[in-house]
């Protein structure tokens, strides 16, 4: 009895339940826009307005407005020819700079009514990515835990496939913490409803691997990896550990990293630097948990094995809105490295519909060299804007 309990180690998850009751293209950025017709243009001090003239005459330009403030004529040119007078003016001995008249566009804030509750994606500066890239819906996050809602409007667009791993009679969330973490890596967005995720546009594979008492085994853990990297999962999200090696889960994500699978895994909730499974292996990027002000969660585990710090603090979610075993519907907050991980499989999800989506190996160090600096976690805390330029 004693050896069957030991290889029937079970996985807890990591989510610390703290409810707080609530009440575009995709793809690689592109060059930004300017006006075809007019371009800045500043000229040195003191220069006279006969030069100026003089200037724009030799350029077939002309000035229509200025910024007093700073100088600055507005100087209409041909149409289509604006790159080619910004470059004529500066030339010129008399002016001090030109430019092109560069377009600006506001973020794109979803106007789901709780993204205001979503700290962590302004933390994070989601809206500024998703002003970049939306991600795309052939990018594919496996989210494995307890289960997804099937039915929960933030969540059922996007579900593409499901697989129960478990004893459990459905692969539905009974627990509640797989839906609260689906929603942070992907729930639809700018819908009218509900949060935001990460993930925008992407899409959600629902592999069940932990049993309605949110715990599971080894076996079902690695079987949910490798469904996942054998049906195109691109991410693959792992809110859950155990203190305990496992040569069996340690293969099983070599197996996925090696199908091109990006694998984030939460560090755990010890407030120690014990390393947690799968979190500690090499090819797992291994994520801790930041509040409000990037200090690391009271909670979150820690150490040079950790690669990057996400929100992992009250956050705003989705919830099943049927009866749990978390008992609250449809949305609420919960704390732990749980919730910080989705943040970062969404945010690889982003970058698989960039030009940095090239590879797996691309995607992470993307995501880890780009991240805003804290001093207690080794890359520091991501920045999705940042990754995604």
């Amino acid at each position: 009895m004693k050896l069957k309990r030991l290889c029937l180690a079970l996985f807890i998850i990591l989510g610390l339940i703290v409810f707080t009751v609530p009440l575009m293209a995709s793809g690689k950025a592109k060059d930004p826009d300017f006006a075809a017709d007019q371009i800045l243009v500043k000229f040195k001090p003191g220069t006279s307005d006969s030069i100026k003239q003089k200037v724009h005459a030799r350029h077939g330009g002309q000035s229509i407005d200025e910024i007093a403030a700073l100088s600055v004529q507005v100087v209409k040119v041909p149409a289509g020819k604006a790159l080619e007078k910004v470059k004529a003016y500066r030339d010129e001995t008399a002016v001090e700079y030109a430019e092109p008249d560069y377009v600006a566009e506001a973020l794109a804030v979803p106007n789901d009514p709780y993204f205001n509750q979503q700290w962590g994606m302004s933390k994070i500066q989601a809206p500024g990515a998703w002003d970049v890239t939306t991600g795309s819906a052939a990018v594919k996050i496996a989210v494995l835990d307890t289960g997804v809602d099937q039915n929960h409007p933030d969540l059922a667009g996007k579900i593409t496939a499901n697989k129960n791993f478990t004893r459990s009679k459905t692969f539905d969330d009974k627990y509640g913490h797989g839906t609260h973490v689906a929603g942070i890596a992907a729930a639809v967005t700018n819908n009218g409803i509900g949060v935001a995720g990460t993930g925008y546009h992407c899409v959600i594979m629902n592999g069940k691997v932990l049993g309605d008492n949110g715990s599971g085994y080894n076996s079902w853990i690695a079987g949910g990896i490798t469904w996942a990297a054998d049906n195109g999962a691109k991410v693959i999200n792992m809110s859950l550990g155990s203190a305990a090696p496992s040569t069996t889960l340690e293969d099983a994500v070599k197996y996925a990293w090696g199908k091109g699978a990006v694998i984030c895994a939460a560090a755990g909730n010890s407030g120690t630097s014990d390393p947690l499974y799968p979190a500690r292996y090499d090819v797992c990027i291994a994520v801790a948990a930041s509040d409000q002000n990037d200090a690391k969660a009271s909670f979150s585990s820690y150490g040079d094995w950790v690669d990057v710090a996400a929100p992992g603090v009250s956050i705003f979610s989705t919830l099943p809105n049927h009866k749990s075993t978390l008992r609250k519907l449809n949305y609420g907050s919960l704390s732990g490295t749980s919730m910080a991980t989705p943040h970062v499989s969404g945010l690889a999800a982003l970058l698989w519909a960039t030009g940095y989506g090239a590879d797996n190996n691309l995607v992470r160090w993307r995501i880890e060299s780009t991240c805003d600096a804290v001093d207690w976690c080794p890359n520091g805390r991501i920045n999705a804007f940042n990754a995604v330029q």
